[in-house]
């Protein structure tokens, strides 16, 4: 199979987690005040998952951020991580219908993990106006890749910013360079690309709040390289310092990356042989976390 792709694709699959998604809530402190709040915050994300019995998984997440703010910049720093493991229990009778013995094996094997860094720096040239420039390393091997790491800049426009609802728009170029687990001949490993994103941020209630983040990452070596990424979140407070947060997350590549598949015949008799085809071109990630804020 060939394809025209210059560069290594990746698909986000992220059957996960979670943690990964760092939350503004600080930033939706701040619009509450008469002017800009400056000064660090931070929050820090964690997610639980445990099951056992017939079946037996563990997920554990965890993520946080740490931002600056001045009067009229502003750095955000975020980084989150995700692991699952899943126990599978093969059982197997030893005897006669009337008389066996039943054993139990159980094998546990990772089937997601995920790593991620990524730092971000505004600055505003007027209440409407600001530039921006960002960096990020990823890591997501059963989304096909290693690593990659992504370089953006550009400028966007603030709408709307008050004390209940935020939406801003940015436009930049970006730079991705990423290792595929399963190697591409047909692509090259870099690549340059246009970006569209959109942040809108809503405060309910008293207690809870909306959040909407778009990214649209369009490859300018293959015009069918698009990749999105759309996560919406709901925050609900319960303390100053604690809320509970639930995140919808969906990831679209129109040129997923590759992964391997072994050939058999037509009766099933395996040849031995490999052929790469693509992933998945959407993934979605439903999660639950705990946030702390400082």
């Amino acid at each position: 199979m060939i394809r025209t792709r210059s560069t290594k694709r990746t698909i986000g699959r992220h059957a996960v987690a979670v943690a990964t998604l760092t939350s503004l809530l600080c930033g939706g402190s701040a619009s509450a005040q008469d002017g800009p709040e400056t000064g660090w915050f931070s929050t820090a994300e964690l997610s639980l998952l445990f099951t056992s019995g017939n079946s037996s998984a563990r997920t554990f997440g965890l993520g946080g951020s740490l931002r600056h703010a001045w009067e009229t910049s502003e750095l955000q720093l975020r980084a989150g991580s995700l692991r699952t493991e899943t126990g599978t229990t093969t059982r197997t009778a030893v005897g006669t219908t009337s008389d066996f013995v039943v054993s139990e094996t159980t094998t546990e094997e990772v089937t997601a993990e995920n790593y991620f860094i990524n730092s971000r720096f505004d600055r505003s040239l007027s209440d409407r106006v600001f530039l921006y420039a960002g960096a990020g390393w990823e890591r997501n091997t059963f989304a096909g890749f290693d690593n990659r790491f992504t370089f953006v800049g550009g400028l966007g426009n603030t709408w709307v910013e008050n004390e209940s609802t935020r939406f801003k728009t940015d436009y930049g170029f970006t730079f991705t360079a990423q290792d595929d687990v399963v190697d591409d001949p047909e692509t090259a490993d870099s690549f340059g690309g246009l970006r569209i994103s959109s942040e809108f941020w809503k405060q309910v209630t008293g207690t809870t709040s909306f959040e909407s983040l778009l990214v649209l990452d369009e490859s300018l070596n293959e015009t069918e390289d698009l990749r999105a990424d759309f996560t919406n979140s709901l925050v609900v407070d319960i303390s100053e310092a604690l809320a509970f947060k639930t995140s919808f997350r969906v990831l679209f590549d129109n040129l997923p990356a590759l992964t391997g598949v072994g050939l058999e015949q037509p009766a099933g008799t395996p040849t031995g042989e490999t052929v790469l085809v693509p992933l998945d071109e959407i993934d979605t990630i439903f999660t639950i976390a705990l946030v702390i804020s400082a």
